[in-house]
């Protein structure tokens, strides 16, 4: 059952246009705190509900918890609302092409530098070339000279490749990460997951690619400890979500920032502390089976 579905069995009056703020992808009822009449009389529902996350805003009174709204509105426990909530499809997040894809020349078979630099971080080269697609950058020269001694990793959506970014092998090279700039990508990377693609009903959300590798299919990363709200709105959509940074404080008070974003969206969310290394590709293995088993499994 739709979002729009669940409105239409307990009769709530919605818009999907002609209200104040009216956004594509919104559902628009009446906000129990507001009303539904502007200040000179005239209808309008303020309250929009996200047709691809299940969240609910009011342009006028801020968040709201989606199941008290409908359970108000609908006037039903809101038990019985959630259990619907929680069973309702949602909407797949547009992600639209915004560019060209430019992949970087010198690109190759992993080389025995790139499978040693792999080896010290207990990845295995072939596994990850693999199951991730990933090549080396060794004497890159003309204009991609600058992504020498790289692994280059793609990313992908829906199975295309899309967007790339780049993990320095080299030792004491403060620039670790190097992605796809303008005009070098069609879909901007920080507007998806990467990693999503293998992703079912769970995630384990980490930083960077090289800890989605240690953790296997399932994990997935926004490419720095920052996200943006197109990767919030994308992070939302699975119902369970384990936030796993690395472990010093800076990215643990991003992860529990990111935790309680996600915490007001339908679903659960909890933050895991890894406590045999820094990020996932320290860690012990044994640590990182308990995660899959408690979280993908």
């Amino acid at each position: 059952m739709t979002l729009r579905e669940i409105l239409l069995d307990y009769n709530i009056q919605h818009t999907d246009e002609g209200s104040v703020n009216d956004r594509p992808g919104w559902l628009q009822v009446s906000c129990p705190d507001c009303g539904d009449r502007s200040s000179k009389g005239y209808a309008k529902r303020y309250l929009g509900i996200s047709l691809s996350t299940g969240a609910s805003n009011c342009w006028r009174c801020g968040k709201k918890s989606t199941a008290s709204v409908l359970a108000r509105l609908a006037n039903r426990p809101i038990t019985e609302i959630r259990e619907k909530l929680d069973g309702a499809v949602l909407a797949a997040p547009a992600t639209r092409k915004t560019g060209h894809l430019t992949l970087p020349g010198g690109r190759g078979a992993i080389l025995p530098g790139h499978a040693y630099y792999l080896a010290t971080r207990g990845l295995d080269a072939t596994y990850v070339a693999a199951t991730w697609g990933i090549e080396g950058i060794g004497h890159a020269s003309g204009e991609w000279r600058y992504l020498r001694w790289r692994l280059f990793i793609p990313i992908h959506h829906h199975g295309e490749i899309v967007s790339w970014t780049t993990r320095s092998i080299q030792p004491g090279n403060r620039q670790r990460y190097l992605s796809a700039g303008v005009g070098q990508e069609a879909v901007h990377h920080k507007s998806i997951l990467y990693g999503a693609d293998y992703a079912r009903h769970a995630i384990i959300i980490h930083e960077g690619p090289i800890d989605v590798w240690a953790t296997g299919p399932g994990a997935v990363a926004t490419c720095g400890t920052a996200y943006t709200e197109a990767q919030l709105l994308a992070m939302s959509r699975y119902p369970i979500r384990a936030v796993c940074f690395d472990s010093h404080p800076e990215a643990q008070a991003r992860a529990r920032g990111l935790a309680d974003a996600l915490s007001a969206f339908p679903g659960t969310t909890k933050n895991v502390q890894l406590e045999t290394g820094e990020d996932a590709a320290d860690a012990d293995s044994s640590e990182i089976a308990n995660l899959r088993t408690a979280f993908l499994e």
